[in-house]
């Protein structure tokens, strides 16, 4: 009887530590990492992100809300995941629009697999756009939810998204290795699992990849009128003696310089992530593998 109460709990351990430890130690292109990002595109991803959601905004919120439980979470499950598996990359609209011009290979676009997972929020669902090993993995998975488009069509799924007041975000899988971008998702506060999750078990547990755009505020031009205030999904932005500027970390979406009525604010890249990848796509030869190191927060 115990050995049954405890083997899913132990099951998905091991394929936790799996999924990790594949992912460190291969490259984007091998054959492991191929198999261990299709085995999370279909079996894993919307179970994960529904599931949290639910314990964290939905209806079993007074659990996952508690401060022992949201402890425990953050250090046992969302820690390890955030730093070795899997997370996002907040971008401008304009770099969001580059990076699909960038982009060597085939790309198709499928749901938001964290409104369809926990179906609790109304802006559009054809939103996610795999790349790389991402439209292998995902497409391989549900071939009938993707479909494959071009990059014009990818950048007015972008376009429309950012005039609904969403913002951007390139995942990763495997953070250790920041090249291993695989989706852009059009993202919401109040759907996108992975933002809730660092937003309500903070930046340390579950950390976005954050600060390479930065929003710079024209404090000449700024009227206060704290339109980028309201919009900031990130609360990092004040009215302090009538100008409004970045007073928390800034993660560099974007969304503040987009609504500016006065073109106030501007996004200024504070530090070069990566380097380019080479002419056939790949990461740069001498790239090493290493834990993703969060930056001094950045404030005006």
């Amino acid at each position: 009887m115990i050995l049954k109460s405890t083997t899913p709990a132990f099951t998905f351990l091991v394929t936790f530590s799996v999924f990790i430890m594949g992912h460190m130690i291969t490259s984007e292109e091998s054959r492991i990492r191929k198999t261990l990002l299709y085995i999370f595109a279909r079996y894993i991803e919307v179970p994960l992100l529904k599931y949290s959601y639910f314990f964290l905004r939905g209806k079993w919120k007074f659990i996952g809300t508690l401060a022992p439980v949201k402890w425990l979470a953050g250090r046992l499950f969302a820690r390890p995941f955030g730093y070795l598996a899997d997370t996002g990359k907040p971008v401008p609209f304009a770099q969001a629009l580059r990076i699909i011009d960038s982009i060597d290979g085939r790309i198709a676009v499928g749901p938001c697999r964290c409104r369809m997972g926990h179906r609790a929020c109304d802006h559009p669902l054809e939103t996610d756009m795999v790349f790389r090993t991402g439209f292998n993995a995902w497409t391989r998975a549900f071939p009938e939810q993707y479909r494959e488009i071009d990059k014009e069509e990818a950048k007015q799924i972008i376009s429309k998204c950012h005039s609904l007041g969403m913002f951007h975000m390139v995942f990763v899988h495997c953070p250790v290795n920041e090249y291993n971008e695989y989706v852009i998702c059009n993202c919401c506060t109040c759907g996108c699992v992975p933002y809730i999750i660092n937003r309500e078990l903070g930046q340390l547990n579950y950390p976005l990849i954050d600060g390479y755009f930065m929003a710079i505020t024209h404090r000449h031009r700024c009227t206060g009128c704290g339109e980028c205030v309201s919009i900031c999904p990130f609360d990092a932005r004040r009215i302090i003696e009538g100008k409004s500027i970045t007073s928390e970390n800034c993660y560099g979406c974007g969304l503040c310089a987009g609504v500016c009525p006065e073109d106030a604010i501007t996004m200024h890249m504070f530090r070069d992530p990566v380097l380019p990848r080479d002419s056939g796509g790949q990461q740069p030869g001498h790239h090493r593998h290493r834990l993703y190191r969060q930056h001094y927060p950045y404030r005006e």
